[in-house]
């Protein structure tokens, strides 16, 4: 895995220089999730799909929606 720096370096890269800062901001943040995630789930600190599925089914619920597993 690359550096975190080097990561966010590439993120900004590939941005245009015109792009707003909350925008370098909000990609820079996304990216840093997406490592920690993946630096936690090598760790072996991840969910599994069935916990995963009911965060996500509380969640749907609490804000109005179905169930995942509802049509």
């Amino acid at each position: 895995m690359k550096p975190a720096k080097q990561e966010l370096l590439e993120v900004l890269e590939r941005m245009p220089d015109d792009a707003p800062r909350d925008s370098l901001l909000a990609q820079m943040e996304f990216k840093a999730s997406v490592m920690r995630g993946l630096e936690q789930a090598q760790r072996g600190e991840g969910i599994s799909d069935e916990e995963l599925e009911d965060r996500l089914n509380r969640w749907r619920e609490s804000s109005g929606h179905r169930k995942l597993s509802e049509p």
